[in-house]
């Protein structure tokens, strides 16, 4: 959808990411009428005025502030992840609508509690998971969900790019709840348990690592071989990773390195590989997740992830993180 709505909304954080957000996402969707940016920082509010020329009379230190004085009906939040919880319940309990940034918590418990909230005021809420986004999964959903490559016997996920923002974090909560969400989303499939082997100790989600491995599994059988690294000389994934999906009838590839997030191909049982055309997305990564929370908002459609659904990407991440910890194979919570 282009929108030929109007939509009201506040942007809370400011930082670089935050900039990012309104200097290359936000003048993509002319419908989406920032009124607001708030940030607690004084900081990060003089900063950012700086780099967008702002008007200081929009910027707020406070959620509340911001939503009383624009009348915005909606929050995007590229906040720091430490801040996610804190964020969302502050714009939920305004009864504001919101798209966050993932994850959107670090345990189910706790998102399955923002979720509700949000169910029960009846608001939007939505997490960018923005690898729904990517021209390749439509594409690579429909393959498997007829059956293009027969009864799935083996999938592989590596995913490798020298990237500091993964190296010094901790990579399964900055990078690998993409990837979790991403195999929900290929596969229709829950988790069921994952076993993590981190490259680094991990004994609280607080601790830095630069990758890990693990394997992954899905409901139906089906196990993801998983590599996750930003260290070490190898050609640069794309973002989605490199997927191997192979079945009784055939091989489906998704991504090639370097970098190149539109290669998918099928190989049959002779060896034959078929090229699978993928056309561009009218909106692509983080303005697509942006148009469907505007168009959510305004009652003509659904955001890529709600929070209901995402929690159990989560949950997940619960799981990983657990085994990393534990060096346990640990189930992932259902309900």
């Amino acid at each position: 959808m282009t929108g030929d709505h109007r939509t009201n909304l506040i942007q809370i954080g400011l930082g670089p990411w935050g900039t990012d957000w309104a200097t290359k996402i936000l003048p993509r969707l002319p419908d989406a009428h920032v009124t607001g940016w708030v940030d607690a920082s004084p900081d990060a509010r003089t900063a950012f005025v700086a780099a967008t020329g702002a008007d200081p009379g929009t910027v707020f230190a406070t959620v509340e502030e911001a939503l009383e004085a624009t009348g915005a009906v909606a929050a995007i939040a590229p906040v720091a992840i430490g801040a996610h919880v804190a964020v969302a319940r502050q714009v939920l309990q305004a009864g504001a609508h919101l798209l966050l940034e993932k994850p959107f918590a670090l345990d189910a418990a706790t998102a399955r509690e923002l979720a509700d909230l949000a169910a029960e005021r009846g608001l939007v809420f939505g997490i960018d998971q923005n690898y729904r986004i990517f021209p390749g999964v439509p594409i690579v959903r429909e393959l498997l969900e007829r059956g293009a490559v027969g009864t799935i016997r083996r999938v592989s996920l590596e995913w490798h790019r020298i990237h500091q923002g993964v190296r010094d974090s901790n990579a399964l909560i900055e990078l690998a709840i993409h990837h979790f969400d991403l195999m929900r989303h290929l596969f229709g499939r829950e988790g069921v348990a994952i076993t993590c082997v981190p490259v680094t100790p991990v004994r609280s989600a607080q601790d830095r690592t630069p990758g890990a491995s693990l394997i992954v599994e899905l409901d139906g059988g089906i196990t993801i071989d998983y590599v996750l690294s930003s260290q070490g000389v190898d050609a640069q994934t794309p973002w989605p990773g490199v997927w191997r999906i192979s079945g009784d009838d055939g091989l489906l590839r998704w991504g090639a390195a370097p970098d190149d997030h539109r290669a998918v191909s099928i190989t049959d049982g002779d060896g034959n590989v078929t090229p699978v055309e993928v056309p561009e997305l009218p909106l692509f990564e983080r303005a697509g997740v942006l148009r469907a929370f505007i168009d959510a908002v305004a009652g003509t459609g659904a955001p890529t992830s709600p929070a209901a659904d995402n929690a159990r990407s989560v949950a997940m991440l619960e799981a990983a993180l657990t085994s990393a910890r534990t060096g346990e194979r640990t189930r992932v919570e259902r309900w």
